[in-house]
């Protein structure tokens, strides 16, 4: 695995997940903010996944993959590590 993109993953994926927590949290009391804060999480968590690929070696475009949420991340995680 690369570091740099292993870094970016973590981060990624990291904030994505607490973004969507917080951003269904708070959206009872502010629906258009809390979708807002949603939308941003799963737009990291899918950079993230992004990252993860291309630390497989793979191409970005497998972080496609992070909008189908844990189950994406669940399937990067299985697939061969291309970078050795």
């Amino acid at each position: 695995m690369i570091y740099e993109h292993k870094r970016n993953t973590n981060i990624g994926v990291g904030l994505g997940v607490i973004m969507q927590l917080w951003g269904k949290s708070m959206s009872s009391a502010s629906p258009t903010m809390g979708f807002i804060v949603v939308l941003l999480g799963i737009v990291l968590f899918v950079w993230g996944c992004g990252q993860y690929a291309k630390s497989k070696g793979y191409s970005g475009v497998w972080g496609g993959l992070g909008l189908f949420s844990l189950i994406g991340l669940i399937i990067l995680v299985f697939m061969k590590d291309r970078d050795r």
